[in-house]
């Protein structure tokens, strides 16, 4: 397990332990939904359910989902949201011919640093499945769902309404002096770069190198100062 994926197992666990112990909390996020029942247990959901880390039962049977992510402040602030291919991705919001030309912007981006990943023209084309990419790189079942942000520097832990942030999310896209593509002021889509440690018997300018991966991230500082009026709930660790 790579040290990004050990660091979010364990804010995975220390969610899952903690949430139990913060009975106000539990009762913000039992408010929101309209949950009358008593709060049983959080279970770590592992694979078996696609953004979904931890779901928190409670007695009448209802679940709800927490995506878990962590950052901290004193550091660059940027969380993986989701990454995959070109090919999946076009699948999912374009066309072969967007494929194509992706393809082409990444592998000449690999072997000329100071080529772009993107086009005016993309993000324009981005821009207009803005609101279908945000859902797909944030949320199982956003009807469900809490975003669990924790800052490992001041160990808090901050919780919104998945729903929430959709409703207050920028959808409008610009192409940055990089290359990347933001969507509103806290998203960014970028040809996700990298050496690829665990690649390097794969060229760097082969489409199944994972540095070729279209990568959503999240920029951690800007989304909390920018949800600030819709945080359902914070507790400190």
């Amino acid at each position: 397990m790579n040290r990004n994926a050990f660091i979010g197992r364990n804010i995975e666990i220390l969610f899952k332990n903690s949430i139990g112990d913060n009975p106000s909390a539990v009762a913000k996020i039992q408010a929101y939904f309209g949950i009358t029942s008593r709060y049983l247990q959080s279970m770590s959901t592992g694979m078996q359910n696609e953004k979904v880390d931890v779901k928190m039962e409670f007695a009448d049977g209802f679940n709800v989902d927490a995506n878990i992510k962590a950052f901290k402040q004193s550091s660059a602030s940027y969380n993986q949201l989701t990454r995959t291919g070109i090919a999946h991705f076009c699948e999912l919001f374009f066309d072969k011919d967007m494929q194509t030309e992706l393809e082409n912007l990444f592998i000449q981006k690999a072997r000329d640093r100071h080529a772009k990943s993107f086009t005016e023209a993309i993000a324009v084309k981005v821009g207009e499945k803005a609101d279908l990419i945000l859902k797909w790189a944030f949320s199982f079942k956003q009807s469900r769902e809490i975003l669990v942000i924790y800052e490992r520097d001041t160990s808090m832990m901050y919780i919104y309404a998945m729903h929430e942030v959709f409703k207050k999310l920028g959808k409008e896209t610009k192409l940055s002096a990089k290359g990347s593509i933001a969507i509103g002021k806290c998203v960014v889509i970028q040809r996700k770069g990298g050496n690829g440690v665990h690649s390097l018997d794969i060229p760097k300018d082969s489409l199944k190198h994972p540095g070729n991966n279209v990568q959503v991230k999240l920029k951690m500082k800007t989304f909390i100062s920018e949800m600030n009026d819709i945080l359902l709930a914070q507790y400190h660790i």
